[in-house]
């Protein structure tokens, strides 16, 4: 029992609403942009996620004519929600968090005010307990004895950082070996299907670094973590989550701010089969038979995809995670005081990498008397274990849930659904650098006009804060606003 990407689509879209009265025309224009030829565009864009949404909008408003092409049948890409029966679904849920200013004047301009601030809540389920997440001070002592005094030596022994590509030693380095063998190692590489002593360092500090967003609340060393411990409260941080229709209503109604221009054009289902340079155009095929020209192509899809469509020759493969979202409808009754928007599983051979609790976003995405949940869990594309059957595990997923304590009894879960989503995440493994290297370096010797933008395209691990700036900024310097190169990467 479950459901495939875009399965309920109908419903999604009419569950949706907007915050400018844009969701009631939304099929109008979506039929409108269907049936719109350009013979020629300005800008060709590659996948509609935050980052491919954005820098088209941005684009628009530049007057350039743009087309977006997306694999999927909606536009979100990881900031997709879905509705079943009335409750909404975040694929990944997520919430807006930024102090960019740049950032926010766009959300703003986006969402104009129609949010609820929300407060932050995460926890880690570690050694058969529910922790907070930053730790506190009780939380310390509930760890096992031995490890706690095993956690204080490493604290106090000095250590030696000596290769600074291994994701091993940079964990050791700044959280000790005792935290590195019992969390960090066995969660690591449940969730990226990936040997942990073959991972490049830049995954410890994209992926686990972040966490921590409060400024005086840190957890970048073993030291943060006890230093933490000995606030005097906890630091509160307001995030932002749209009023209506899940997080995914942001990019929907993103969406109908596009379709405001004539010049704009969305393709759905569809895919390049065919790319060929025309002078200093290009000339592209897709999967349904489309035949589209453009000065300029904007890619923040899977970069082997691309590689693909540009090179006969061998390239190095990066490499990109799977992730499976089980969405469960289940009773409130059902469920303790273990409850936040996200909860991170951290024992090696569980299936579940991260719950989420929808209520814990929004109440308005569950019906009354219901607390709705989504379990992850990632998968290799290369040797996939789960993604081919997923409707396999719905029941082992439940079981999981009670045996940590999380879920009192299955009587309480309703239903379950499912999406299944390529691309996820990239993996950093310890020659990836090199490999993006060679694989960039092919798409610059094909055409300096291709622009690689957002977690897929630029084989980088980012929020959709950071997406939509990334996005801001590369549509700021093709359309001649300023001509530095915005350093991406550094931006965190």
């Amino acid at each position: 029992m479950g459901m495939d990407e875009g399965a309920d689509f109908d419903d999604s879209v009419r569950s949706v609403g907007s915050y400018t009265d844009q969701g009631s025309v939304y099929q109008k224009r979506r039929l409108k942009s269907k049936i719109m030829e350009h013979p020629h565009y300005d800008y060709c864009v590659v996948g509609g996620g935050p980052s491919g949404l954005t820098v088209a909008y941005k684009l628009l408003q530049k007057g350039q004519k743009v087309v977006l092409i997306e694999r999927d049948p909606r536009i979100g890409g990881l900031c997709k929600s879905y509705q079943y029966g009335g409750h909404i679904f975040d694929i990944g849920p997520k919430r807006f968090h930024t102090e960019d200013p740049i950032v926010m004047d766009f959300i703003d301009h986006v969402v104009q005010e129609h949010v609820l601030r929300i407060d932050r809540s995460t926890k880690v389920y570690f050694t058969g307990k529910y922790f907070e997440w930053p730790l506190q001070s009780k939380d310390f002592w509930k760890l096992p004895i031995g490890m706690s005094w095993k956690c204080l030596l490493d604290l106090l022994q000095k250590r030696t950082f000596q290769n600074e590509d291994s994701f091993h030693e940079y964990i050791s380095f700044q959280y000790g070996e005792t935290l590195y063998q019992n969390f960090f190692a066995p969660y690591t590489q449940k969730f990226l299907r990936w040997e942990p002593e073959d991972l490049h360092s830049n995954w410890a500090t994209t992926g686990i670094n972040r966490t921590i967003i409060d400024k005086r609340v840190k957890a970048n060393s073993l030291f943060d973590i006890i230093k933490a411990m000995t606030l005097p409260q906890k630091v509160e941080t307001k995030f932002l989550y749209p009023r209506t229709g899940g997080f995914g209503n942001f990019f929907e109604v993103l969406l109908g701010l596009c379709q405001h221009y004539d010049n704009f054009h969305v393709m759905f289902n569809d895919t390049l089969t065919r790319i060929d340079k025309q002078g200093s155009s290009f000339q592209i095929l897709t999967t349904q038979g489309k035949e589209l020209s453009f000065d300029q192509l904007i890619w923040s899809g899977n970069l082997n995809d691309l590689c693909t469509l540009i090179t006969a020759n061998g390239v190095p493969q990066l490499h990109y995670l799977n992730t499976i979202f089980y969405h469960l409808i289940c009773k409130q009754e059902g469920f303790g005081n273990h409850g936040a928007q996200w909860i991170y599983v951290s024992q090696g051979d569980s299936l579940i990498s991260r719950i989420s609790c929808m209520k814990e976003f929004a109440p308005y995405t569950c019906q009354d008397g219901y607390y709705n949940i989504t379990c992850e869990v990632t998968d290799s594309q290369s040797q996939a274990q789960y993604f081919d059957d997923p409707d396999r595990y719905t029941q082992p997923i439940v079981d999981e849930l009670v045996d940590i304590a999380f879920l009192k009894d299955r009587k309480f879960v309703e239903r379950i659904e499912f999406n299944r989503i390529v691309d996820t995440y990239p993996i950093y493994h310890k020659r990836y650098l090199k490999d993006f290297a060679a694989v960039t370096q092919i798409v610059k010797n094909f055409s300096h006009n291709i622009h690689l933008l957002g977690r897929c395209g630029a084989f980088w691990y980012n929020n959709s804060d950071h997406s939509m700036r990334m996005a801001i900024e590369l549509a700021q310097e093709l359309t001649g606003d300023h001509e530095h190169r915005f350093n991406y990467r550094r931006y965190f």
